[in-house]
């Protein structure tokens, strides 16, 4: 298994639907797609067989969900992708060229704001979205965190001396600052 892609589920029905047929039209045989519903019973995602739906009996919270997902990533690499947002046609297919051709720990793309119309090259922020990483480096996330739970994971990954490599074209999009997501509530001072 060359690359596990992990989406931990809440609440975003339609926008994950979109994002699962993408990803079915897309799998290959040495791709993995885990889903973790976390705690919304969501059935209707057990149509999409090729992949492994977890269903959690209560919500446990993001950063709980992914480490369920981590457990049972098979994958050479992993790559994260928030339940709200997209991909490009070609994400997979760029993915594994990248990891055939280069062996670095962390393979960065490039990502486009579907809202603010922004498109960020060669990245530097803490979303964990916005690359692949080898799995045996990637360190666990601090459970029960509420908000921002790819900061201390990043921070922990810049500490240490791996390897990188840059793909420079646009393999993800993100759907900032959307109504109900966790950075909304942040930002808006709301809370579930």
């Amino acid at each position: 298994m060359k690359l596990s892609i992990l989406v931990s589920y809440y609440n975003t029905y339609d926008l994950t639907i979109k994002l699962l047929k993408e990803l079915s039209i897309q799998l290959k045989e040495n791709v993995e797609v885990i889903v973790v519903d976390d705690g919304c019973h969501e059935e209707r995602f057990d149509k999409f067989k090729e992949f492994t739906i977890i269903h959690l009996k209560e919500n446990v919270g993001q950063s709980n969900a992914l480490n369920i997902a981590l457990e049972q990533a098979k994958g050479e690499y992993i790559a994260f992708i928030d339940s709200d947002d997209m991909i490009t046609m070609d994400y997979i297919d760029i993915l594994l060229e990248a990891i055939k051709t280069h062996k670095e720990q962390i393979i960065t793309f490039n990502w486009f704001d579907i809202n603010q119309n922004i498109l960020t090259q060669e990245p530097t922020n803490y979303a964990l979205w916005k690359a692949i990483y080898k799995k045996d480096i990637f360190p666990r996330f601090e459970k029960d965190r509420r908000y921002e739970n790819d900061v201390p994971v990043y921070n922990k990954l810049m500490s240490m001396k791996l390897s990188h490599y840059h793909i420079d074209r646009v393999l993800y999009l993100y759907n900032s600052h959307r109504v109900g997501s966790l950075t909304w509530e942040r930002l808006n001072k709301r809370s579930c």
